[in-house]
This record gives structure tokens, C-alpha cells and sequence, in this order.
């Protein structure tokens, strides 16, 4: 197949406008939080999912949450940035159905999130598990953007990555010319993210050990994002005596924190989580 190489300029140009609207809104500005509530408005349906997640377990620790200047100030304006961006994947996931990529990019993305939450909060510091949460979410950013944009060549790559077990930036660079990491690298960048999530889009987490981890939180993601891939979501599944092998091995956790990692219990925590159930399942 002839490469197709894809202009990050071209794959910006694709967002919705709400996106480009508040990625370019000034955090310094006193209208700030303003404007974010009269962009939110535009849009009912991030709005409503805005709602959703700050009322979640993961951000609500009082009250409920029914305003959105409320939610915007629970959250910062960084997290709303990064929930807007996963409110238009929701949208284009929903109308899309082919299980290969509803499995390894969507479900992947939510698990990896929950996944880096729940093992920050229990393992690390819990003072990191949002931005753990954040980071799961977004890890995936390029995957979803080189989707959008060549849809056919992006297919072609991840039928490929898992047909002969090619690792995916592999595959993508051989059909696209490019891979999930630069592009979310270059998304970061342009989308005014803080620059530390360049750590958790725009680099192989396979390769993330604990003593080259830039940061606890990217340690965390890199732990969660090799689970849920060893389950089979995000990857071909993976034999439990290797599963096991690696987090002993190349994270340094004993074995009684891995076996609980992958134990039933613990998955089935994630599955159960109100955020997987919301994003997953219903699109309506």
C-alpha cells in the first residue's frame, strides 16, 4: 500500500469549533470562566456530559453538581479541556460501531483512565488521581485524531498492528506516515494542555519503567495502560503468566499487588465504574 502521509494542520482543522473555541481561551483573563460557561451552553450535549463527570465519583466529594460555572470551578479550566476533547470522541465512537475500534481506542481509553485513577489512588499519592485520570483519557489522543482524519488508512493500520502483532506506532507510520505519538504530541502543543502531558501521549508507555518514569502519574498510566492492553483491549490478549511476569518484573510491584491488579475483582471495579458505564454504553 502506497503511504499516506497526514498533516497535523489538516487533523486540527477537523475539531469542532467549541474545541478550537476553548483551547484558545486565555486561563488569565479575567472573563475566563465566563467565556468557558457561554461556550459549554453552545453545546448540550457537553454540557450535559460536563454534569455527568463532575458529578462522579471521581470529582464530586459533596453537593451535587447542577450549574456549569460550579462544575467548571470544581474541575479547572485544563480538565474541562481535556473532558471537551473526550465529549467529541464520545460523539464520534457512538456513531461508529466497528468493535475493533470500540475496543481498542474507546474502551481502551475509559479503562486505561479509571485503571490509572484506581491504581494512583491505592498505590501512589491520591492527591495525583485526577490528573492520572486525565492522563488515561487522552494517552490515546493521537490514535483518535488519525482515526478521524483517514479513517480507511487508520483501519488498515490497526488491522495490521493486530493481525501479525505489530506494536501500533509500527503500523501507523507504515500506513500513514506518521504515529500516534507525534500527533499527540503535537495536539498537546497546540491545544495549550499542560506541557506535561506530552508524558503521557508522545511517549511509548510500553517502554515507561520506574526509574526513567518522567513523573509518578506517568508510572501509573504506564502500569494501567499494559493491563488493560494484556487483557485484550487495546492489544491481543496476553497470558496471565506474562501479565504477571511484567508488572513484577519491569514495574518493581510485588506479588501481592499484582495479583490483585489482575485479579476479577479489580477489573470487574473498573467495568462497574459509573464513568465506564456512562461512556461506553450510553451514547444517546
Amino acid at each position: 500500500m502506497t503511504q499516506r502521509v497526514i498533516d497535523y494542520k489538516k487533523i486540527k482543522a477537523t475539531q469542532p469549533e467549541i474545541i478550537s473555541r476553548i483551547i484558545e481561551i486565555d486561563e488569565e483573563s479575567p472573563n475566563c470562566f465566563r467565556e468557558i460557561d457561554r461556550l459549554l451552553r453552545s453545546d448540550q450535549i457537553v454540557a450535559s456530559f460536563i454534569l455527568r463527570v463532575a458529578n462522579s465519583p471521581i470529582y464530586n466529594r459533596s453537593q451535587p453538581i447542577r450549574t456549569l460555572p460550579i462544575a467548571t470551578s470544581l474541575l479547572g479550566i485544563n480538565i474541562i479541556r481535556s473532558l471537551v476533547i473526550l465529549a467529541f470522541a464520545r460523539t464520534i465512537f457512538s456513531k461508529h460501531k466497528n468493535e475493533l475500534v470500540r475496543t481498542h481506542l474507546w474502551q481502551h481509553s475509559l479503562l486505561a483512565a479509571i485503571a490509572s485513577y484506581n491504581i494512583c489512588a491505592e498505590l501512589g499519592n491520591p492527591d495525583d488521581s485526577e490528573e492520572a485520570f486525565v492522563a488515561g483519557l487522552i494517552h490515546d489522543i493521537g490514535k483518535i485524531l488519525l482515526f478521524t482524519h483517514a479513517r480507511k488508512e487508520y483501519m488498515s493500520a490497526l488491522t495490521y498492528s493486530l493481525d501479525i502483532n505489530c506494536p501500533s506506532h509500527l503500523a501507523e507510520r507504515k500506513f500513514m506516515g506518521t504515529d500516534h505519538y507525534q500527533i499527540g504530541k503535537e495536539a498537546v502543543k497546540e491545544w495549550k494542555l499542560p506541557p506535561q502531558f506530552q508524558q503521557y501521549v508522545g511517549v511509548n508507555l510500553e517502554q515507561v519503567v520506574p526509574a526513567q518514569a518522567d513523573n509518578n502519574v506517568q508510572l501509573w498510566l504506564a502500569i494501567a495502560n499494559n493491563l488493560i492492553k494484556g487483557a485484550g483491549i487495546g492489544d491481543n490478549p496476553q497470558e496471565p503468566e506474562v501479565r504477571k511476569e511484567k508488572l513484577m518484573t519491569s514495574y518493581k510491584l510485588n506479588e501481592e499487588i499484582a495479583d490483585y491488579l489482575l485479579s476479577e475483582d479489580f477489573f470487574q471495579k473498573l467495568i462497574d465504574d459509573e464513568m465506564y458505564q456512562f461512556c461506553a454504553n450510553d451514547y444517546s
